[in-house]
């Protein structure tokens, strides 16, 4: 029963080797918007497993060192591989994936089941949101890949901005709450793992970086495409507003602790 609880969790809250299975569920889900509430649940529905079923509390209080090595190369691997896609849903997962490895290290930490599904769930806002703007971005180019066609910020500068926003969310920039939940990581990790999480932001750099070059640089050459609507731009400002405020009252929160 143990290992099987284990097997789900580390499917539904991903490390690796199970995190393949997560990243094929994903791709499964019928549809962007399936896709985008299925990040945003399996990561929550993996908690709650480990949390009520005792696995998480069973968990040595130092976090055993082959556990802690798992979810750091998880992070890494995905990291890289982010790094390496131009296709906008498959950097989203691969993003998320790695973020969310990172939830493991928080164990040992004294924080109430809240507090870790609010943990999670900071890594999957972007992942999600970047799902939609890629379904979208497929509506009207027929694909989301971002290595054919360069400039699209000229053509599609609403959609642009949103998918911009978002990848600095996903990559925790300074400001969104995912920054200071890798404040937490770091705080949490003994000195000499220190590294390995800078490691992973330096991927994260580097991958969003990338992204972003094919998205808003070089000569877009192709047909017009009809850009999003205002009110569909307004809505997801939004939602990346509220993340950023919910970053700034936690980095508050975070400073005053």
């Amino acid at each position: 029963m143990d290992i099987l609880v284990w097997i789900m969790a580390g499917t539904l809250l991903p490390w690796f080797p199970l995190s393949w299975i997560f990243n094929k569920l994903l791709a499964s889900a019928p549809g962007f918007w399936a896709q985008a509430l299925a990040i945003l649940v399996f990561p929550q529905l993996g908690l709650l497993l480990l949390i009520y079923s005792g696995a998480w509390q069973a968990l040595p209080v130092g976090l055993d060192s082959n556990l802690r090595v798992v979810a750091l190369f998880t992070a890494v691997f995905y990291a890289f591989r982010a790094a390496s896609t131009r296709e906008v849903q498959v950097w989203a997962r691969l993003m998320t994936t790695s973020g969310l490895a990172l939830t493991w290290l928080l164990h040992g930490q004294n924080l109430d089941p809240l507090t870790l599904q609010s943990f999670a769930l900071a890594w999957s806002i972007p992942g999600a949101l970047m799902l939609v703007w890629a379904g979208l971005l497929e509506q009207r180019m027929g694909g989301a890949y971002l290595g054919l066609r360069g400039g699209l910020a000229t053509v599609l500068p609403r959609l642009s901005a949103l998918i911009t926003l978002t990848a600095l969310a996903a990559s925790a920039t300074p400001i969104f709450p995912n920054f200071f939940i890798l404040l937490h990581v770091v705080k949490a990790l003994p000195l000499v793992w220190i590294p390995g999480g800078l490691l992973v932001l330096l991927l994260w750099g580097w991958a969003v970086g990338r992204f972003l070059q094919d998205l808003l640089f070089g000569i877009y050459r192709g047909e017009l495409l009809e850009d999003l609507t205002v009110g569909g731009t307004w809505l997801g400002g939004l939602v990346l507003g509220l993340f950023a405020v919910g970053g700034i009252f936690w980095g508050g929160a975070w400073i005053m602790n």
